[in-house]
């Protein structure tokens, strides 16, 4: 334990360091009540982020977007350098989600029919894929030609769901198998480690989420087990109990199958609302807290090895999401109580 809470010491006070310049609670307030981007420019003064903000960024909300997630890129790349030799995992769990994300940008920008131009423009750099690839990737001249490229990485697995995307020419099947690449390696991975408990236990609960996400929609959207099977994480104890009954069941059935587990109480508690107005989302943003408060549980039951790092990855993206629903909201002049409404969910 000694020789834990040591390897952490220098990371856990990189950490702490950098969570004192979280925006604070007044800050959210003036922020939730900005008419303009160039306000929430000017609100940024003094953080982490405004280093980041360009000229452009005054007016231009994609521009104030971009530089709010190069500060991120770049906070994450510094924690993940100075990360102890043990905890590889962790490692990949910052730098993969950026390739997630530029491969992702990279797909809707060739599906939306973008130009290389514009596609390059859009990528945060700080993920593990190369520059060069990534250049060859926004030149491809179809998705075909896109996940061809990609056939020796280890996203590799796309070209399985391009059957789907050629009958419907819904992304929806490739940005779900690329999820299902992300969170499939690093669970496996994890599994496969002896180190570092926590971040098993909290990759466990995301791995679960993602998992209890793609069924509640599918059941919203009356689809078969057969259309969600290719997406689901493997290796998921929590799938056990469902997918036998997954076609008979409807969501109230398969939330009792839950009964036992850290999600059912939750999820019983907002069925009313989903019932109202007939929107999953009131499940998924209680399926993100669960996220949220997991990490939060491993920080305080282990202050002194890698909980501390763990509750700050989580936070600083919590503090990403708001801050990017509060530019996206201003940018198209939702009203006052809407913007907050976005981020006090979280």
């Amino acid at each position: 334990m000694i020789r834990e809470a040591l390897s952490y010491l220098y990371v856990n006070a990189k950490v702490m360091a950098k969570e004192g310049k979280f925006l604070s609670s007044h800050k959210w307030d003036d922020l939730w009540g900005c008419a303009s981007i160039g306000e929430i420019v000017s609100l940024l003064e003094g953080t982490d982020y405004f280093p980041y903000l360009s000229e452009g960024s005054l007016n231009d909300a994609i521009e104030l977007e971009k530089a709010v997630l190069e500060e991120y890129s770049d906070s994450g790349r510094e924690i993940a350098n100075i990360i102890p030799k043990g905890a590889q995992q962790l490692k990949d769990f910052i730098l993969r989600k950026w390739d997630i994300i530029n491969l992702r940008s990279i797909m809707r920008g060739i599906h939306g029919g973008f130009g290389k131009e514009q596609i390059m423009d859009s990528l945060i750099e700080g993920g593990e894929i190369g520059s060069n690839l990534l250049s060859s990737l926004a030149d491809a001249e179809g998705i075909e030609d896109f996940v061809a490229l990609l056939e020796n990485t280890p996203y590799s697995a796309l070209s399985d769901s391009m059957p789907k995307y050629n009958e419907t020419k819904n992304l929806y099947y490739l940005e779900s198998a690329i999820d299902k690449i992300y969170w499939t390696y690093l669970w496996q991975t994890t599994l496969k480690g002896n180190r570092i408990k926590d971040f098993k236990e909290y990759i466990e609960r995301c791995v679960e989420v993602q998992n209890l996400k793609i069924i509640l929609r599918a059941k919203s959207n009356k689809m078969t087990l057969e259309d969600i099977h290719a997406f689901l994480i493997p290796e998921c104890p929590l799938l056990n109990e469902i997918l036998p009954v997954f076609d008979e069941e409807n969501i109230s059935g398969i939330i009792a199958l839950l009964e036992g587990t850290a999600y059912f109480e939750p999820l019983t508690s907002v069925e009313q609302e989903y019932e109202n107005t007939g929107s999953v989302l009131f499940f998924e943003d209680m399926l993100d807290r669960l996220v949220t408060k997991k990490a939060d549980d491993i920080r305080k039951k282990k202050p002194f090895g890698a909980g501390p790092l763990i509750g700050f990855l989580i936070s600083k993206d919590v503090e990403i999401q708001n801050l990017l629903a509060v530019i996206r909201a201003t940018g198209v002049d939702l009203d006052r109580e809407s913007i907050r409404e976005l981020v006090m969910r979280k």
